[in-house]
């Protein structure tokens, strides 16, 4: 549906050769990604997956659909007019040419909005439910622009001085706006709220594991055998993968060392990086740190 706002439009025709063949490209793609987002939803919404033959009956339905719009398109003398993807054409063979189009995706926002509007109250968690919220939101537009599309097409191929009434465009061009937008948003913003919690977690490990490491190599600098953990340099310590991995390792390995020699001596501040450590690693269980950990100095 990018496609199809005026600017991306020409853009796009002008990199293929002004022919049009962006308006064909929009309509394969749209069933292409039907045909996608169909597997996806089948695969949500099913508690046994989507078998292999679901899937291959959806390619080759819509590869079919494809064929029949190639053999519409390009056997027409409409697919060459200047004004293709601004009104509708007064041809049978344009609408229904067009009709595939928009009767699938049609389809498949209804599909996917009821999808949706079950899987919303089974959500508990509040961002996943309004991701659900927003992707039904794009889901409806879809089809606000499907049935628009096809009932002005209708109109112009039985009365060619038919013009769509203004309120009528400005739906059209709202609902291309907001519907990619809905979407990519609904579908990603799960996924994103997730990384970024993620990525806070993960920074969290690095500036806790940068403040323990010079702790944990004085503790094993007379005992190395003690350690299965490998020694990381200044710069391993902002870029390695997982630290949160090598934060545990060196914690239990500090704790493992002052149970063996509690002679050694940790400072208070010490002290409270093992404790940030203990609620990192050990989450649920009771700090006994007291008792780990020989005299403060």
């Amino acid at each position: 549906m990018s496609l199809q706002p005026k600017p991306v439009y020409d853009a796009v025709d002008s990199l293929l050769g002004s022919v049009n063949a962006t308006y064909f490209l929009f309509h394969a793609l749209a069933i292409v990604t039907v045909g996608l987002a169909d597997v996806m939803v089948q695969q949500a919404v099913s508690a046994s997956g989507v078998t292999r033959k679901r899937k291959m009956i959806t390619a080759i339905v819509g590869g079919l659909i494809i064929a029949l719009q190639a053999a519409l398109f390009f056997a027409s003398d409409w697919h060459t007019k200047a004004n293709i993807s601004q009104s509708f054409i007064a041809e049978w063979s344009y609408t229904a040419y067009a009709a595939t189009t928009w009767v699938t995706i049609a389809i498949f926002s209804i599909s996917v909005l009821s999808a949706c509007l079950v899987d919303l109250r089974a959500q508990t968690r509040m961002v996943t439910r309004l991701a659900v919220k927003i992707l039904s939101l794009g889901c409806l537009c879809i089809l606000i622009y499907a049935v628009n599309s096809l009932i002005g097409a209708t109109q112009t191929t039985l009365d060619p001085n038919f013009g769509m009434p203004a309120w009528r465009e400005s739906v059209q061009k709202l609902v291309l706006l907001i519907a990619p937008i809905s979407l990519g948003f609904g579908l990603g913003l799960t996924a994103a709220v997730d990384a970024l919690a993620a990525g806070r977690e993960n920074y969290r490990d690095r500036v806790l594991l940068w403040r323990i490491t010079p702790l944990w190599r004085r503790l094993l600098s007379d005992t190395p055998h003690l350690s299965i953990e490998r020694q990381l340099s200044p710069r391993q310590l902002l870029t390695v993968s997982g630290p949160g991995a090598h934060l545990y390792r060196r914690h239990v390995e500090i704790r493992d060392s002052l149970l063996l020699r509690p002679e050694q001596a940790v400072t208070p501040a010490e002290l409270a990086i093992i404790e940030l450590a203990e609620q990192r690693t050990q989450v649920g269980l009771p700090a006994t740190p007291a008792t780990l950990v020989g005299p403060t100095r």
